[in-house]
């Protein structure tokens, strides 16, 4: 028997009441075509309900906006209107007896077809984008295989602290949502009031590789910075893109770090919801490949060092814990009071990993950071197909913020997928399990 829930809603812009029901099985979902290569390992796509039938929907955590034509695609851009999006199975694109699987009834919506996703074949009718998807926690799993459908979940809240999941081996990356505005009242039906719902993480792009077999990495105190590597990035989780998307300038910071030319790279088309398409507008970008990525949370403190340096303390912390048999000690930059710092969680993904670079002044670049007020620059998109190997939560009903919950699905190793919760800075006498390894806290810090 299917389990349906019934969420009611204000919506605030037109004083009427959302009505989001759905089941709480997963729904199956085709994913779009991904470049270079084509393999459809790219963004999701459920169906929805048209006039016309059962047409693709895109499901993209970071579209700002939720929409769906009203008549064929593609089509001249129309208004805001609040109405209806039926939610089908969408493991089989061309299956018109694919079961419903959520019903949003009275929802903001936009009357435009989206550009089209992953090739020239693939137009989504819709988007079913962060506005309404922040209404939920949403677990989402990304096969490595073409061949395995990816999957969307929909519940009320994940339970469980960030300390127990790491319990787990479940890293939990704390977030602010941004990406809010309103649309007016115009020649619509509607006006929008849309909220924060984009999920925006810090990121070490192009990390160097490290192992515990490696030899060790001296840092004196105040050489932390000094001793990381890979470039600082905000980038945005998109599960409606294909590759990784890095805007123009940001690739500039990074290529050096890799030993990559600047203009390096195989000349393609990037097809994506943020880009027009119309075909005066060409979708042109430049494909290239880089080794790994790490993304960490998307909050600072005191202590937030930024993701790069976060990393190369954490690998460092790890490989004291891995050679202890060996007389190993914590290194200088890691010590506060004579034992090590706490480390943050993050989720390490390898490939290699192809990325889209897009001129700044892009559709999807700007998209990206129209928020109104004034928040750290966000270079690009962290698309499906760099998910490969991942389940991820997004569980936008945490308090006091957002939380990326992210684990390695099985099969994956530490050459594809890395989950690394904190390790926690403990006194003499006590343990914790840190990186798969038991921490008996016999090794000292280094004499300097």
């Amino acid at each position: 028997m299917r389990r349906w829930i019934l969420l009611s809603v204000l919506f605030a812009s037109c004083g009427s009441e959302q009505s989001l029901e759905h089941d709480l099985d997963a729904i199956y979902l085709d994913r779009a075509p991904v470049q270079p290569g084509g393999a459809k390992q790219g963004g999701l796509l459920a169906l929805v309900g048209t006039q016309a039938g059962l047409r693709p929907l895109l499901v993209d955590t970071a579209f700002p906006y939720s929409s769906l034509a009203r008549g064929d695609c593609p089509s001249t851009p129309g208004w805001t209107y609040t109405g209806r999006m039926d939610v089908y199975d969408g493991s089989n694109q061309t299956d018109p007896t694919a079961p419903l699987r959520a019903d949003f009834n009275n929802v903001g919506l936009f009357d435009i077809c989206p550009g089209l996703a992953g090739d020239a074949a693939t137009q989504p009718y819709g988007v079913l984008g962060g506005p309404l998807l922040s209404n939920f926690a949403v677990d989402f799993k990304f096969p490595r295989s073409a061949s395995e459908p990816a999957s969307m979940t929909l519940w009320p809240g994940f339970p469980g602290s960030d300390d127990q999941l790491a319990e787990n081996g479940q890293v939990a990356l704390r977030f602010e949502p941004r990406g809010s505005f309103t649309v007016a009242q115009g020649n619509g039906e509607a006006s929008l009031a849309l909220p924060n719902s984009r999920v925006v993480l810090a990121a070490c792009a192009g990390p160097r590789a490290a192992a515990t077999t490696d030899p060790m990495q001296a840092c004196l105190r105040g050489e932390t910075g000094l001793r990381s590597s890979g470039e600082n990035m905000m980038l945005a989780i998109g599960t409606g893109e294909g590759p990784l998307v890095l805007s123009q300038s940001a690739w500039e910071r990074l290529a050096p770090t890799l030993g990559i030319a600047a203009d390096a790279g195989t000349t393609g088309e990037l097809y994506t919801p943020f880009f027009s398409p119309t075909p005066d507008r060409p979708p042109a970008a430049r494909f290239v490949s880089m080794p790994r990525l790490a993304l960490f949370q998307g909050t600072t403190d005191s202590n937030w060092m930024g993701p790069c340096s976060e990393l190369a303390r954490a690998r460092r912390i790890e490989w004291v814990l891995a050679n202890q048999a060996n007389g190993s000690c914590f290194q200088a930059c890691d010590v506060s009071g004579g034992q090590p710092q706490a480390t943050r969680p993050y989720l390490e993904l390898a490939g290699p990993l192809w990325a889209a670079i897009v001129p700044d002044t892009s559709d999807i670049i700007r998209s990206l950071n129209a928020d109104v007020a004034a928040k750290p620059h966000v270079d690009g998109i962290v698309g499906a197909a760099t998910l490969a190997g991942t389940r991820l939560r997004i569980d936008y009903q945490a308090t006091p913020q957002g939380r990326a919950i992210a684990n390695c699905l099985d099969g994956e190793t530490r050459d594809t997928c890395f989950a690394a919760p904190s390790c926690p800075g403990l006194g003499q006498g006590q343990s914790h399990t840190c990186f798969g390894q038991p921490w008996t806290r016999s090794a000292p810090a280094c004499k300097q």
